[in-house]
């Protein structure tokens, strides 16, 4: 693919100083990409942020330095009904840094478009629920990854990208590496989990990934150079969830994470461990757990009894 320089619309508005095809939702998503990690985010975050370039860019069908405020406004309107609250502020932040900081663009658009933040109560499976999840999934590398997703903790894509030299045996640790906010941490191993990985990895002996990404004829596991992508793991979930007569709503991957902090609490896990193996910031992010735990539901329900039997 023949590269070009990228054409300048007008002298106020300076573009970036790289050479490569305008015309390719790729190299657009590529170069965004790169810009997010200079400031600092992440690579697997920058990588989730540009991908809305690739999709602004496929669909306007014309380079960015080119589009119009109406453009863009209309493209915001096309996406605004198929993203939750969370999608939008990611969209929100891509299309202000790319416009505003990268293209030098003074959109009034850009200052306006805003989402307001939605305050959700998360889907919190029980352990028998957990179990009876675990019971119907029949494909080894499926249950294997769901089962460190909850008996880890792990957001989806820290699971991913568990290499077979992030697991200290000796130590019964993980070292989850990259996590949100481009953070390291060492969490607990379960001796179960620990045998079962090393179980598993046994299988495909892959040098680079514990869940190396499988080829269409399910071949070449060990030589795969990436790990599986989220949609595997997401569509198996949702194939699994059909046959267990679970009816709870919105049951995805990061459901199992929820499970696991609050299954913890009830075992009686102190918050500041928990904060640690969920790898939050604030204690205020892990307190939200704590009035989602049935003891904690239970005892403030005998509580307030017993405050109100002694009024006359």
């Amino acid at each position: 693919m023949c590269a070009q320089t990228i054409p300048v619309p007008t002298p106020s508005n300076p573009l970036p100083d790289a050479r490569f095809d305008v015309h390719s939702p790729n190299a657009w998503c590529e170069y965004v990409r790169d810009s997010f990690v200079l400031v600092g985010l992440s690579r697997r975050s920058a990588e989730t942020y540009a991908r809305q370039v690739y999709i602004l860019v496929r669909d306007v069908g014309k380079p960015p330095s080119l589009m119009t405020p109406e453009e863009v406004r209309r493209f915001i309107m096309d996406r605004h009904e198929t993203l939750n609250g969370s999608s939008r502020r990611i969209l929100y932040r891509v299309l202000r840094f790319l416009f505003h900081d990268i293209l030098k663009h003074d959109w009034e658009l850009l200052r306006t478009a805003r989402s307001k933040r939605e305050v959700t109560e998360p889907t919190i499976l029980t352990r028998e629920e957990v179990a009876h999840l675990f019971q119907a999934v029949s494909e080894p590398s499926l249950y294997c990854f769901l089962r460190t997703v909850y008996s880890c903790g792990l957001r989806l894509s820290e699971a991913l990208h568990i290499r077979p030299g992030d697991i200290d045996r000796a130590a019964g640790m993980l070292h989850v590496r990259q996590g949100k906010g481009a953070k390291d941490r060492k969490i607990i191993l379960p001796p179960a989990t620990l045998r079962m990985l090393g179980a598993y990895w046994r299988m495909h002996r892959n040098p680079g990934w514990i869940f190396p990404v499988r080829k269409r004829n399910g071949k070449a596991v060990a030589y795969a150079d990436k790990a599986t992508v989220p949609t595997t793991v997401q569509a198996g979930l949702r194939r699994v969830l059909k046959t267990t007569g679970i009816t709870k709503a919105y049951v995805t991957i990061h459901t199992l994470r929820h499970s696991y902090a609050t299954h913890l609490l009830e075992a009686g896990v102190p918050l500041t461990v928990l904060q640690k193996q969920l790898g939050h910031k604030n204690i205020e992010t892990t307190l939200r757990y704590v009035h989602l735990s049935v003891p904690a539901q239970i005892d403030a329900v005998a509580t307030v009894g017993e405050l109100m039997r002694a009024i006359p």
